[in-house]
């Protein structure tokens, strides 16, 4: 099924909402998005765990990286079709892995027409895309993988284990949304880099965003997070991150890796060692005080890697 509508100014874009099947032969229901001109070449754009469909800024609704995509933006929406969809949660049962996300983003590419796209994916976008482009190397041109490996690190598995006994305890308490509160703040610590958070919190300036402390910033994100994220939802895409894992010797494709040094949920020797172990890939490493988040904030580093990326 799909639905068009005025998603972004001058462009058309359209919902689809399909049937795909899960590795178990589960059927889920997904929904995706279509932007941009229809015989455009095409790109799926991923990002993670809080991103979705909604990628490019409307009149009504805001991108989760709208710096980047969009009419004259590093991916054009004049010219290329944009791909997009909403992660499966815990509509899969215990959680859906890297490959279930894999199978769901080849039936919504299916239902609009699309056979072969390239892909940029950060985060636990990333991983998914790495997981595409080992399941169905033929349907892939290339990748640019920002901030994502063909494995969970054991520190980002750590951190992850207390946000979900977190949510669970609280679960069990009768009130899941204030675990996912806390569960969201802790997350926000690694995320970001210690030097960023000591400027910008142990003496702000009075009257700046951030005068209240870093104690009022992490409870402002976290409220933020419930309102839009529910506690087993959390909890399906927490797990599929650490039970990530990708054959990368099955990757055909060109892939670029874009690595950022003071990022401590994929650290960089993890970023080589996806590097190494992928036939012809290429590594570019850059610095980002604000680590992990890097592919949110430096909007001009990415733009340009982006740009080089959809040259060749």
């Amino acid at each position: 099924m799909a639905v068009t509508l005025d998603c972004l100014p001058a462009t058309r874009c359209r919902d689809i909402t399909t049937i795909a099947f899960a590795e178990t032969g589960s059927p889920v229901q997904v929904t995706g998005r279509v932007a941009g001109p229809e015989h455009g070449p095409a790109i799926l754009v991923l990002g993670g765990i809080s991103s979705g469909r909604i990628v490019a800024d409307s009149d009504t609704e805001t991108g989760w990286w709208s710096d980047q995509v969009g009419p004259g933006r590093a991916i054009d929406t004049d010219t290329t079709r944009v791909l997009s969809f909403d992660f499966i949660g815990d509509e899969l049962t215990p959680f859906p892995t890297t490959q279930d996300q894999a199978r769901a983003i080849l039936a919504l590419a299916d239902a609009a027409g699309i056979e072969r796209f390239d892909m940029a994916g950060s985060s636990y976008g990333g991983m998914i895309a790495l997981s595409l482009a080992a399941l169905a190397p033929e349907r892939v041109g290339k990748l640019l993988v920002i901030s994502g490996a063909h494995r969970a690190g054991a520190m980002a598995q750590a951190w992850r284990s207390i946000q979900r006994e977190t949510v669970e305890m609280a679960l069990r308490l009768g009130d899941g949304k204030a675990g996912l509160d806390l569960a969201r703040r802790l997350a926000m610590t690694t995320y970001r880099t210690p030097d960023e958070l000591e400027d910008r919190f142990y003496n702000p300036q009075p009257g700046s965003r951030d005068e209240n402390g870093i104690a009022a910033y992490l409870e402002a994100r976290g409220r933020a997070y419930v309102e839009t994220v529910t506690p087993h939802r959390f909890l399906a895409l927490s797990r599929s991150m650490d039970a990530h894992q990708v054959d990368l010797s099955a990757i055909t494709a060109p892939v670029t890796y874009l690595a950022v040094a003071e990022d401590r949920l994929v650290p960089l020797d993890q970023m080589e060692e996806a590097a190494a172990a992928t036939p012809g890939a290429t590594l570019k490493t850059i610095h980002s005080r604000t680590g992990h988040d890097a592919f949110l904030t430096e909007a001009a580093i990415v733009s340009e890697t982006l740009t080089d990326f959809l040259k060749d």
